[in-house]
């Protein structure tokens, strides 16, 4: 499979050119928009708005309604239509993505995903490809090894190891964001046995490449390309993206 690395060149407008040959992936500071949380409400639909009105707290409301609404506004300018007109459905195995709507014909061709964590949103933009985005902060009370050993890949286990003590808690991060990205670009869900495949840095590799390993169909590892994003320094993210020949550039939304 071949690719391009992480374009040197960022976005720095959300034009809706989206090349076929191009993954977006746009980065928002959730605490820099809150200011804005009660205008963008008025972006969503009915259904968005009573799942904003069942959160208890302000925080988890707001984390919700700015990545909703910035993720509508931002699809709509890929479509060509109002950020109202972005319909959303979600598939059997709980994977959202857009809906026909009479207002545009090509619905098929434009792919999304979105992550969020303690702060930031990210979501990844596609046309004709399956994408996957994962983003967590990394909290250093979690228990790595023991969450590694339960739920990992051995081959992953024996590379968080090898680790330097001080790193390890980084290092699961980087492993669990690359799972998840996977998990949430095949579309499978839970269904998926997270010891069923491995992720990790690619051999020899001297950027941010990973492999991919489904170790029962090899056929399925070359299916896709992976990739460690940077979008800071207490934040681990990755990238699956299906298909051949596509180069990913990183943009931030800002207030």
């Amino acid at each position: 499979m071949i690719f391009k690395r992480v374009d040197s060149e960022p976005l720095r407008h959300l034009d809706g050119s989206l090349p076929d040959d191009e993954v977006h992936v746009w980065q928002v500071d959730l605490v820099a928009w809150e200011k804005d949380a009660e205008s963008l409400f008025e972006l969503l639909n009915a259904e968005e708005r009573d799942r904003a009105a069942r959160f208890k707290f302000p925080q988890p409301r707001n984390q919700f309604v700015i990545s909703r609404a910035l993720l509508r506004r931002s699809l709509g300018r890929y479509l060509g239509i109002e950020a109202r007109e972005v319909q959303f459905r979600v598939t059997a195995n709980g994977k959202p993505e857009l809906a026909a709507n009479s207002a545009f014909l090509r619905i098929e061709d434009l792919r999304f995903n979105l992550s969020h964590t303690h702060g930031v949103t990210a979501f990844a933009v596609t046309r004709r490809r399956q994408v996957g985005i994962d983003v967590e902060r990394i909290r250093e009370d979690t228990n790595a090894m023991e969450l590694a050993e339960r739920y990992f890949s051995r081959q992953e286990v024996e590379w968080l190891q090898s680790q330097p003590a001080p790193q390890v808690v980084a290092a699961f991060f980087s492993c669990w964001t690359a799972k998840e990205a996977y998990i949430k670009a095949h579309g499978e869900g839970l269904s998926m046995p997270l010891d069923s495949f491995g992720i990790l840095p690619l051999a020899g590799a001297t950027d941010s490449e990973l492999q991919l390993k489904v170790y029962e169909d090899p056929e399925e590892s070359r299916r896709w390309w992976m990739w460690r994003l940077n979008l800071g320094r207490d934040l681990r993210s990755a990238l699956a993206v299906e298909g051949t020949k596509c180069r990913v550039r990183l943009g931030r939304i800002v207030s």
